[in-house]
């Protein structure tokens, strides 16, 4: 009797891990059982689904299973009111596992706005706004309560529209830098704009001028129509750049990560891995390539069905992508520049904004307040 509800047990998490927790890299749910006793279950590990936990545990109620939850809800309780936090660098390294030498999976720019799940001896496991969950070390945020998270959503922020520039101590392109900054950045106004520079203040309080030139005001720019020009210059401008695992910038991205950038240089928030993106948008098969527009990611792999890389439409069977650099190639296997990797299909993002996995900023609720 004992085994058969232990396999039961088994059975009824998997399944709800499933229905609520398909993707580990965006949920985390790791619930398991140990059997005490012969009579009664312990349920452990960490969710961060409230409606997963409650709906196992109405399941084993409803079968007449005796059990003890110690299940941890995340946000862990003992955060309080701080479960929110902006980065305070340019470019924060997002690991597996709370450790340096673990793997880097992501990064994440600054100004970007975390969800806080829990704490970790220095390090924080955090969500970012396209969902994705890694750890951060704790010296990459600043960490803020749900009031003041949304001072800084309802406050003056600036985006750097640059590719790559500085914060300076000073208004003065010769002063010290404050810091360096990459297209995307955000920071918060810290006084009255002027003709070259704008005063601004980080996450942590420091403060610097932006040059003006390089920047605008966040609401304004995020209330932008989708600008396909500002997406491939970003793209272009990339080009050369290293490859690197887990990048998500303009200094250096892996391949999800080169199309997550550009893209956000329009205000638009992409799924974080290429198999996520090849998921979302407008679906089409890889043999309506001729039927391709700027903009359409296109999605690679050796194995059927099986995406492992993405790389952004340019025009006339060229594409830009990051594979070892930034570089330019072509689905056409009869160019010099044809990159000999099955196609498997594209995605059109543009007519799907607003849809899973493809939002704005304008309308994220990390970023501005939603009516």
């Amino acid at each position: 009797m004992a085994n058969a509800q232990s396999n039961d047990m088994q059975t009824w998490i998997e399944q709800i891990g499933r229905q609520y927790a398909p993707d580990s890299r965006t949920a985390v749910y790791t619930v398991s059982s140990e059997l005490l006793n012969d009579s009664i279950h312990i349920l452990k590990g960490k969710c961060d689904n409230r409606q997963a936990v409650e709906t196992l545990l109405r399941t084993l109620d409803t079968a007449g299973i005796s059990y003890i939850n110690a299940i941890k809800l995340l946000p862990d309780r003992r955060l309080g009111e701080k479960t929110r936090g902006i980065v305070t660098v340019c470019c924060a390294h997002l690991r597996s596992e709370p450790r340096h030498s673990a793997e880097m999976v992501s990064q994440a720019i600054l100004g970007t706005p975390l969800l806080i799940l829990e704490e970790q001896k220095g390090w924080y496991r955090v969500q970012t706004p396209d969902n994705y969950i890694s750890w951060i070390i704790a010296n990459s945020i600043s960490v803020k309560t749900t009031a003041e998270w949304t001072e800084w959503k309802n406050a003056t922020r600036y985006v750097y529209t640059g590719l790559q520039g500085y914060v300076y101590a000073s208004a003065d392109k010769n002063a010290e830098t404050v810091s360096d900054i990459v297209s995307g950045c955000i920071l918060q106004a810290a006084g009255k704009a002027g003709k070259k520079f704008i005063p601004v203040s980080f996450p942590d309080g420091r403060t610097g001028f932006l040059k003006h030139d390089e920047c605008r005001e966040l609401s304004e720019w995020a209330s932008t129509p989708v600008n396909m020009n500002k997406i491939i210059q970003t793209a272009e401008g990339m080009m050369g750049t290293t490859y690197l695992w887990g990048g998500t910038s303009v200094k250096s991205a892996d391949c999800s990560g080169f199309v997550k950038t550009a893209y956000f240089s329009a205000g638009i928030i992409l799924s974080r891995d290429a198999s996520q993106q090849a998921l979302t948008g407008d679906i089409m098969p890889a043999e309506q390539r001729d039927e391709c527009q700027t903009g359409d990611l296109l999605f690679f792999g050796n194995a059927p069905g099986k995406v492992s890389h993405v790389a952004l439409y340019l025009n006339d069977g060229k594409y830009i992508h990051s594979s070892g650099q930034v570089k330019i190639n072509s689905i056409d296997s009869a160019d010099t520049d044809y990159y000999a990797i099955p196609l498997l299909g594209i995605s059109r993002i543009v007519n799907k904004i607003g849809t899973p996995g493809i939002t704005t900023v304008k309308r994220h609720p990390w970023y501005f307040e939603q009516k």
